[in-house]
């Protein structure tokens, strides 16, 4: 894997000055993980012990007993309904941390937040509230609130990673909560060294992100922001912000601004393709993906991005629009930025990139806040086909890496008949992979292996004598990456039950 200056290397070099609110010791220090379960059978309590036993009920009461190094794990599945005030904070390198599931692992995310609303008193305005604290991470969840979803103010070191928000609306089923939308998002007051990635935000009303007047050393990166009403990012008075390889699509507003003074800021490996849906009416054609003010234009950085707008000008710098990246190469920025169509699937909700030029192997691979891995987990791939445009690694441009489609897979089982008592019946499923190379079915049994073509299928196997077997399917080449799938086949007596 290529070398990177990934996120946790900017946050590195955070201060660590900075206190949270005074608050007693945390009564539970003893333990790593904090459990928080509100399902029926759960036997929790707020004034129990954070065990898998016995976990909290609610989030708020497992932020008020975590301390540096803890992580409040909730349950997979869960709706916790309320919003949560962090007012502990860690320490550097021991991170207070809010986890749901895992992204690699297939399992819904617990909710946090409110969902929906109706008669009856107003929602709580956030999903979580982090104020004066550091060294907190909010990842692995589902988060909805009628204002900002996340609300990070006056804090440092803050990581919200792999989440999925929508958030920011105050009306839900003709309902109104509050009287203004908000930004799904934001960082405010003072802060600094926050990082927001690899989360998916959709139907932003205002913005995805905003990013206000005095924050600093503010990283946004691998984020999917799509389908929003308002601007995909905002950046306003917050010299140093890092917008690094986010995927932007069918935003109604311009995908990303930097505004007033946010000067020696960086765009690059982003992709922002507009295509505004028929909802955001006649004005969106006009707004302009790329966006940096003339208060901004100093020390910022735009190169490696691909910009597809759907009206006539892609960029603004400094006041002056440009149509193109060609064009807009006269200001000395985006010397590698195009206009390539990323080539989204038809279906709204998958915004993985077809095998585009321009688009895969295409990013600058060790551009400052980019993530080890990808917004589904995924490290880089290197499509063979794309020579990558530096010597130093590969990478895609956008929050999706495109994956190698290489696959493998192989079931069994025993199927005697008429003069083969020991037949068995295995399943192969083998979809061929960028590289050229060839598949392979090993029966177990020392027989010779059988070549397999790409497709689905069955193949019947007499093995020599009763007993269990292993069959191996493998795929793949020197070229590229070798999958196997492997099956159990049981013949003979004991293959007949």
């Amino acid at each position: 894997m290529p070398a990177s200056r990934h996120v946790g290397l900017a946050l590195a070099v955070a201060g660590s000055a900075v206190t949270g609110a005074a608050l007693p010791s945390p009564a539970h220090a003893e333990s790593t993980v904090l459990h928080v379960d509100n399902g029926p059978r759960s036997n929790c309590s707020d004034s129990g012990t954070g065990t898998r036993e016995r976990p909290f009920c609610t989030v708020q009461a497992a932020a008020d007993a975590a301390g540096p190094g803890q992580t409040v794990q909730l349950a997979p599945g869960r709706r916790f309904t309320g919003q949560v005030t962090v007012r502990r904070s860690g320490e550097p390198g021991r991170p207070i941390v809010f986890q749901g599931a895992e992204p690699t692992v297939h399992a819904p995310n617990a909710s946090v937040g409110t969902r929906s609303w109706g008669r009856g008193p107003a929602p709580a305005p956030h999903a979580f509230v982090l104020e004066g604290v550091h060294d907190v991470t909010v990842t692995g969840l589902r988060l909805d609130a009628p204002q900002e979803g996340v609300l990070v103010k006056d804090s440092t070191r803050i990581t919200v990673d792999h989440n999925d928000v929508e958030a920011g609306d105050p009306v839900r089923g003709g309902v109104r909560a509050f009287p203004a939308a908000t930004p799904s998002v934001r960082i405010t007051g003072t802060g600094s060294y926050v990082t927001v990635s690899r989360n998916r935000i959709s139907a932003a009303p205002v913005s995805g992100v905003a990013v206000d007047a005095g924050t600093s050393g503010v990283v946004v990166t691998t984020n999917l922001i799509a389908g929003g009403a308002g601007r995909g990012v905002l950046v306003t008075d917050a010299p140093g912000t890092i917008v690094v390889a986010n995927t932007f699509g069918r935003n109604c507003g311009s995908d990303l601004e930097f505004a007033g003074n946010s000067t020696g800021s960086v765009a690059e490996n982003n992709i922002l393709a507009k295509r505004p849906a028929p909802r955001c009416g006649t004005a969106a054609p006009a707004a302009i993906p790329l966006v940096v003010s003339a208060g901004s234009v100093r020390s910022t950085r735009v190169d490696y991005n691909t910009v597809v707008p759907s009206g006539p000008y892609a960029y603004s710098w400094g006041d002056t629009p440009f149509a193109t990246p060609e064009a807009f190469r006269a200001v000395g920025q985006g010397a590698s930025d195009n206009a390539v169509d990323p080539g989204f699937p038809a279906d709204r909700e998958d915004y993985t990139p077809a095998a585009v030029t321009g688009v895969t192997d295409a990013a600058d691979p060790n551009a400052l806040g980019t993530p080890a891995t990808d917004l589904l987990g995924a490290e880089p791939a290197d499509h063979p086909r794309f020579p990558s445009p530096t010597a130093w690694g590969y990478r895609d441009r956008g929050a999706i890496e495109l994956q190698d489609p290489l696959r493998v897979r192989l079931g069994a089982r025993p199927l005697p008949r008429p003069g083969h008592p020991l037949n068995a019946r295995l399943t192969v499923g083998y979809t061929a992979g960028w590289a050229p190379g060839t598949a392979t079915l090993d029966f177990g049994d020392g027989s010779a292996p059988r070549a397999v073509d790409p497709g689905h299928g069955t193949v019947d196997h007499d093995y020599p004598a009763a007993g269990s077997y292993t069959a191996t399917l493998t795929a793949g080449g020197p070229a590229g990456p070798v999958r196997t799938s492997t099956a159990q086949v049981v013949v003979g007596p004991a293959g007949r039950h």
